[in-house]
C-alpha cells in the first residue's frame, strides 16, 4: 500500500519559501534539497546531505542560521519523524543506468510494480488535506477568470493540452498557448488583470515557460502553477501552487501526478459551474455525435444476393 508522502515541517517550509528569493545560490541549492528530501534531512548526516545537495557542509549550517536556528542540529529536529524517500537529483543518463541495474536484480514484474506504486503514492500525497486546499484555491482563481490561458512545454505540454481540452467542453474562455512558427504566446498580448494563467512546469524547468509566466505576472494575471516545489521558479510567481512529486524509479521525471492534479482541478471547476456547464457539455456531445467522432459498433448491412 502507498504510504503518506513526507513533507517538510510547515513552519520550516514557510521560512524557506519566504527566505528563498534572497538567498545566495549555494544556500538556495541547500534549501531546495531540504524541501525536496525532508526524510534525508532527518536521517542522514549533515556532511552526507551537503554532498547530495552539491554544496560544502558549512553551507548547511549557514542555511540553518539564516533561517533563525542556533545550529544545524536544531534545524534537523523538526524532521526527526520523517520517512525516507528516494532522491531525484540525478541526471537522466545516470538514472537510466540505475533503472537497468534494478531491472537486472529484481526483474520486469517487480520493477513495473514499484513504478506503479510510486505513481499511486504521489497522487495520493498531492490530494491530501494540504493538496486539496491548494486545488480549491486554484479552482477559485479559474472560476472567476475572464479568460484562462494554459501553458505547458516539452514534457508538460500534454498536461496543459488535456486540461484546456476538458475545460473547453463546458467553458469557452480557455486558450492553449501553442502555435506554429513560435506564435503561440502572441495570445498573451490580449491578456491582463482579470485573466488567469495555468502553467505546468517541473524540474528541469523549461526556460520559455518560466519567462512567459513571469511576463503574465507582470501583466497582472493570476497565476496557477502545477509544479514540483514551493521554490520552483513558477511557484514563486503564483497565487496558487499545486505541488506534484516527480521522483520515480524510472529515469525520467514523473508526469502522471501532474495529469492527476490537472484533471482534479478542471473537475472541480466543472462541479462549480452549475446548469451552464451541463448545457455546454450536452451541446458538445451533440456535436461529437453529429460527426460520428467516436467509433461504435453498428450492424453491417447485408449485401444483396446476385
Amino acid at each position: 500500500m502507498p504510504q503518506p508522502r513526507p513533507t517538510v515541517d510547515p513552519s520550516l517550509s514557510d521560512r524557506i519559501a519566504q527566505a528563498f528569493p534572497g538567498l545566495p545560490p549555494q544556500l538556495q541549492a541547500a534549501a531546495r534539497f531540504v524541501l525536496d528530501n525532508p526524510d534525508d534531512v532527518a536521517l542522514l548526516s549533515m556532511r552526507e546531505q551537503a554532498r547530495r545537495a552539491g554544496v560544502p557542509p558549512v553551507t548547511m549550517t549557514r542555511l540553518a542560521r539564516q533561517l533563525g536556528f542556533a545550529d544545524y542540529a536544531a534545524f534537523r529536529d523538526l524532521q526527526a519523524t520523517a520517512l525516507r524517500r528516494p532522491s531525484h537529483t540525478a541526471e537522466f543518463s545516470h538514472r537510466a543506468g540505475q533503472l537497468q541495474r534494478q531491472k537486472a536484480q529484481s526483474g520486469d514484474g517487480a520493477l513495473a510494480a514499484q513504478i506503479g506504486w510510486a505513481m499511486a503514492d504521489h497522487i495520493a500525497g498531492s490530494h491530501d488535506e494540504a493538496g486539496a486546499d491548494s486545488l480549491i484555491a486554484a479552482t477559485t482563481l479559474i472560476e472567476k477568470a475572464r479568460k484562462v490561458y494554459f501553458l505547458g512545454l516539452r514534457s508538460c505540454h500534454a498536461v496543459a493540452f488535456h486540461a484546456q481540452y476538458v475545460h473547453g467542453l463546458f467553458r469557452d474562455n480557455g486558450v492553449l498557448l501553442e502555435g506554429a512558427g513560435d506564435t503561440g504566446f502572441d495570445a498573451l498580448r490580449h491578456a491582463g488583470p482579470g485573466d488567469a494563467l495555468v502553467v505546468v512546469s517541473v524540474a528541469p524547468y523549461t526556460t520559455a515557460a518560466v519567462e512567459r509566466t513571469a511576463y503574465a505576472a507582470r501583466l497582472g494575471m493570476d497565476i496557477v502553477a502545477i509544479t514540483d516545489s514551493r521554490v520552483s521558479p513558477v511557484a514563486a510567481l503564483a497565487q496558487a501552487s499545486i505541488l506534484v512529486p516527480t521522483d520515480t524509479p524510472s529515469f525520467f521525471h514523473a508526469i502522471t501526478p501532474a495529469f492527476a492534479a490537472a484533471e482534479t482541478l478542471i473537475a472541480l471547476v466543472a462541479a462549480r459551474s452549475g446548469e451552464q456547464a451541463l448545457n455546454a457539455i450536452r451541446n458538445a456531445e451533440h456535436q461529437l455525435d453529429a460527426f460520428s467522432t467516436y467509433w461504435s459498433r453498428r450492424p453491417q448491412r447485408r449485401k444483396p444476393k446476385a
